[in-house]
């Protein structure tokens, strides 16, 4: 997996983005890269490193989406809490992993999606 220990953030507005910046400086982690709307064909190693290439025959849904690449687990725990502590703020949280790290964003996306989902009918099940 490639070590460029970032996050990857798509969906969100400019308040937001100075929301993420404050937490990740207090955490003391690097700053963010925004994956926009004419990069969902790109793969997330492209992403990471730092190529670009302008797609628009994929539509991404209005979602809000926050990778982690290469946070250790402290890192990650910290982070999460303190965007889950926002409550105006509910993006999807997802970690970059191998498999996905392969994986062209629009179709990240979609398993996303398709993950929660599955959790909000689990949870709904369960609690009959």
């Amino acid at each position: 997996m490639n070590n460029n220990k970032m996050a990857l953030i798509y969906g969100f507005n400019e308040e937001e983005k100075a929301l993420l910046d404050k937490t990740l400086t207090e955490l003391q982690l690097p700053k963010y890269k925004v994956i926009e709307k004419n990069m969902a064909n790109m793969k997330l190693k492209d992403i990471i490193n730092g190529f670009m290439l302008d797609t628009y025959d994929k539509v991404l849904p209005e979602e809000k989406i926050i990778l982690f690449n290469n946070f250790t687990d402290e890192e990650l725990d910290k982070t999460v809490r303190r965007i889950r502590e926002n409550k105006t703020i509910k993006p999807i949280l997802a970690v970059v992993t191998q498999t996905s790290i392969n994986w062209e964003f629009h179709y990240l996306v979609d398993h996303l999606l398709d993950e929660r989902e599955q959790a909000k009918k689990y949870i709904q099940q369960k609690s009959k």
